[in-house]
């Protein structure tokens, strides 16, 4: 299996992923501490977000997949929020964030993909003409 290099925008796209990731992670640490929340709901809160990140960590697109499908409950969630406390700090960061983080997601793996197929392409026709 050959390595696999980021491009320069696959790379910032994957940094900013990460950032994001985190500042949703925390949001939601934020979202369920003002409440004095149990310690059920944080981890009901926080368990989705960090199930796919070891294989988003080892450039698994699968993994990044299932993250994208994972914040759609979070973006449901959001826009509740949203409607229940228009001018909350919390629920104007998790909206932002959840959009963000999604679309970035989205951008990854179509670029990320892209880089992949074309150096397995590559990798075959250097193995062809040994």
């Amino acid at each position: 299996m050959s390595e696999y290099r980021r491009g320069k925008l696959t790379a910032s796209l994957w940094a900013l992923l990460w950032v994001l990731w985190l500042l949703l992670a925390l949001q939601q640490v934020w979202d369920v501490a003002r409440f004095d929340a149990p310690w059920p709901l944080w981890v009901l809160r926080l368990l989705p977000l960090v199930l796919f990140m070891p294989g988003v960590g080892r450039d698994s697109l699968r993994s990044v997949v299932w993250l994208s499908f994972v914040l759609l409950f979070y973006f449901v969630s959001a826009v509740e929020s949203i409607f229940a406390q228009p001018k909350a700090p919390t629920a104007i960061l998790g909206i932002t964030t959840v959009v963000l983080l999604f679309c970035v997601a989205t951008l990854y793996i179509r670029f990320r993909g892209r880089e992949k197929r074309a150096l397995d392409q590559d990798n075959a026709e250097g193995q062809g003409h040994d």
